[in-house]
């Protein structure tokens, strides 16, 4: 186990590779947990939320579970916690980031950016072999220093520096 001065050298990259790659959580939660972490959020209670969300909603072809999961980590900073409280600020963020993910990446749907269908045996056995993991976890890094880079735009209280991100503010 590492201590905090060893995951503090970590980048980003680094540290995707280690949960995501490592097989500790996946696309969603890895991305959740990352942006909880910067702000120093016990993301605990929140991971299982995000599970369902892996693999292009749970192997159904649908949205990334990296946009997914970054969506539910703006929803930390920015999200309504009572009714009838302002959705706007999330909505905000999320668009912003949605903008720049689809932009950059060319699609929100798991199936078109990995290029392969989890729904059935052939596609799980396509991303083994042809270690499609590495664009996963280069969507991951975009889309958790993206959602970082945002929310610092928008004046909240994260430390990209707390999950090896070298933020543009920095």
């Amino acid at each position: 186990m590492m201590d905090n001065t060893q995951t503090e050298k970590m980048t980003l990259t680094d540290r995707v590779a280690e949960i995501f790659g490592g097989g500790q959580l996946y696309c969603a939660e890895t991305s959740l947990k990352l942006l909880a972490d910067a702000g120093d959020i016990d993301a605990t209670p929140y991971i299982p939320l995000a599970t369902g969300f892996c693999s292009g909603a749970s192997r159904t072809c649908g949205q990334c579970g990296v946009v997914s999961g970054v969506i539910m980590g703006l929803g930390l900073y920015a999200g309504r916690s009572a009714p009838g409280e302002d959705y706007e600020p999330a909505y905000v963020l999320v668009q912003e980031f949605v903008e720049r993910f689809e932009k950059r990446c060319g699609s929100l749907n798991c199936q078109a950016l990995i290029g392969c269908d989890f729904s059935s045996p052939e596609g799980q056995e396509r991303f083994r072999e042809k270690r499609l993991i590495r664009k996963c976890i280069q969507y991951v890094v975009f889309g958790v220093g993206t959602a970082l880079d945002i929310l610092q735009e928008h004046g909240y209280a994260v430390d990209p520096a707390r999950v090896g991100h070298a933020s543009p503010q920095s």
